[in-house]
């Protein structure tokens, strides 16, 4: 290579660097890329014109009476119509000032954040494992005693829904009432609580209860009445016979047939479903059919594949067209929670950055909020943090709003000074 064409590759590159870093100004200096832009306060924002106003187009914070330039970007401000909305700067999401005109446009409706009780239904789908077309109910006294009184009824006479079939007593139960009946006149709730639950499970019904702490005779039998309308298939016993536990008094049937279901829940709703749970289920081929039941194991080990947990209900009833193997849809009403801040569902807004809502704040302003949400159920979400009880939320129209302040908050950034800029 001639020094010829070094020196013309040399010259060329030196014009190439030169473009890039700037050009001569007619004072003879270069001009930078970047022009550093002088720092500007925004103007505060005022209230909601009644008159017209102007807005500049790039950064619609900046609202003026007069027509002029923006203080930022030196745009024209823009002509604007009064009675819309202005945006003022509050935290990390600006808020948003509207009239009422707006407002009844938009269709804004709030709600109160409340603190209450949740309680989650769980969907699950599941399966018809066993089928028992001829169950029976077996009676046994619920205490060891002797039998006071049985009632008259022998095979295949029918029995109604409550109806008394015996009575069982003992001294140790007596003893138990009287040692009951003194705490409750003597005002000791601690005691009576924790043998309530004890004389509840030994058969002593509400209204014997009530008649020990009126003072009655701590004599009352422990009684024993049908759950449902049966018939008598076999009875054993007699007035005067000492019994135990595990005697059989009667032994009922019925028309209805025992359905037996298995289901699987997530690991995360094993806390929520407990034994005697209520139940409904519904089968595809039978619509508008609801069959009642009950929760009557839960499986505690964990599938190490699907983390999921095997749930078996039960359910009575004679419809002739469920069969086994059929697959159906079991919702189970989960444990209640007490004391659950809650807001409904409609108000949260879900992102891929997380949870918010829409907040009437006192001063009548509206402004977004993180949140993190928990679960839903009944219409309403569950708020770990972010809001307290009593605060108001936007229920309808929360969209339009957060959109306007998270568009405003992304305005507020760009025109924010780079650190860089002050250097310059």
């Amino acid at each position: 290579m001639t020094l010829n064409k070094k020196i013309i590759i040399a010259a060329v590159a030196i014009g190439l660097i030169g473009l890039i870093l700037g050009y001569p100004t007619e004072q003879g200096e270069p001009m930078p890329l970047s022009v550093a832009r002088q720092p500007t306060a925004p103007l505060p924002a005022s209230p909601v014109p009644t008159e017209d106003y102007y807005v500049c187009p790039m950064h619609p914070e900046i609202i003026a009476h007069e027509p002029g330039n923006c203080p930022i970007c030196a745009m024209e401000l823009v002509k604007k119509q009064g009675g819309g909305a202005v945006v003022h700067n509050h935290g990390d999401y600006p808020t948003v000032q509207l009239s009422s005109t707006v407002v009844h446009n938009l269709g804004v409706r709030t709600a109160k954040v409340t603190l209450g009780e949740m309680r989650q239904h769980i969907e699950t789908l599941g399966k018809i494992t066993r089928i028992d077309t001829a169950a029976k109910h077996i009676l046994t006294p619920p205490i060891d005693g002797r039998l006071v009184y049985i009632a008259d009824k022998y095979e295949g006479d029918e029995i109604q829904q409550g109806e008394l079939l015996f009575s069982v007593a003992s001294e140790a139960l007596f003893e138990q009432e009287r040692r009951y009946q003194e705490a409750a006149l003597a005002g000791d709730h601690a005691t009576t609580n924790t043998m309530l639950a004890e004389l509840s499970r030994q058969g002593i019904d509400p209204e014997q209860i009530a008649k020990l702490e009126a003072g009655g005779k701590p004599e009352f039998p422990a009684e024993v009445h049908a759950q449902e309308e049966a018939y008598v298939f076999a009875r054993r016993g007699a007035v005067g016979e000492t019994v135990n536990t595990g005697f059989t008094v009667f032994n009922l049937g019925g028309n209805n047939r025992i359905v037996e279901v298995t289901a699987e829940i997530f690991e995360r709703q094993w806390g929520q479903v407990e034994e005697d749970q209520a139940a409904r289920m519904s089968v595809r081929g039978l619509p508008g059919t609801i069959f009642e039941g009950r929760v009557i194991r839960v499986e505690p080990p964990v599938g190490y594949t699907t983390r999921s947990l095997e749930v078996r209900l039960k359910f009575k009833t004679d419809h002739p067209e469920l069969s086994q193997s059929m697959f159906a849809h079991i919702n189970i009403l989960g444990t209640a929670r007490k004391d659950i801040l809650m807001v409904p569902s409609d108000s949260v807004i879900r992102t891929s950055t997380g949870e918010h809502v829409v907040v009437l704040r006192e001063d009548g302003l509206y402004q977004p909020v993180s949140v993190v949400a928990g679960e839903d159920a009944a219409g309403m979400t569950e708020i770990r943090s972010g809001l307290g009880e009593g605060t108001t939320v936007v229920v309808s129209g929360q969209f339009l709003i957060d959109s306007e302040s998270n568009l405003q908050a992304e305005f507020r950034r760009m025109s924010a000074t780079p650190p860089h800029a002050q250097d310059h």
